[in-house]
């Protein structure tokens, strides 16, 4: 009887080591630097009434390539040049679970001082906090506005965002 019960304890706990490993992540882990947004590589800057507009295109992957579905927000960062960058805004998205979503977004900076010269660079957030690689730089001298200050619209970029500071 002793022996019968050792013998179908013995044999619950090899199944139990056995089936162990069948639980939690079923996919492989990504290092934090995969799992980071693509760098935007098409931030611009341009003169409007109210301050400078930085535009640039939503990432739509992951830095290893793979196809991304939890963009969470951008940080937005200012200098002067030959300055420290720092934080001057969050523009959080909103349109996680939209059948269609936002493909370009618009910030103004509107604590700008005329004739001066500033750089910007855009970050990328995922929804549990991974953070792109820096955007492109952008310079720009704060000045009027040109009659042609609106830029031509893509065929690609339907939809624009603009949320507020």
């Amino acid at each position: 009887m002793r022996t019968r019960r050792s013998l179908l304890l013995g044999l619950f706990a090899v199944l139990g080591l056995l089936l162990l490993p069948q639980c939690g992540r079923k996919t492989p882990v990504k290092p934090p630097g995969l799992a980071a947004p693509e760098a935007i590589d098409d931030l611009v800057g341009i003169n409007v009434k109210e301050g400078i507009r930085l535009t640039w295109r939503r990432p739509t992957h992951y830095a290893d390539g793979a196809r991304m579905g939890d963009l969470g927000a951008f940080r937005v960062e200012r200098s002067i040049p030959g300055g420290e960058f720092a934080y001057i805004a969050t523009v959080a998205l909103t349109d996680q679970d939209r059948f269609q979503q936002a493909r370009r977004f618009n910030w103004v900076d509107s604590d700008t001082t005329m004739g001066m010269m500033y750089q910007y660079r855009v970050y990328s957030l995922t929804t549990d906090d991974y953070v792109s690689r820096a955007s492109n730089i952008v310079t720009l001298e704060r000045g009027e506005p040109s009659p042609t200050a609106t830029p031509t619209p893509s065929p690609t970029a339907t939809h624009t965002s603009s949320p507020t500071p």
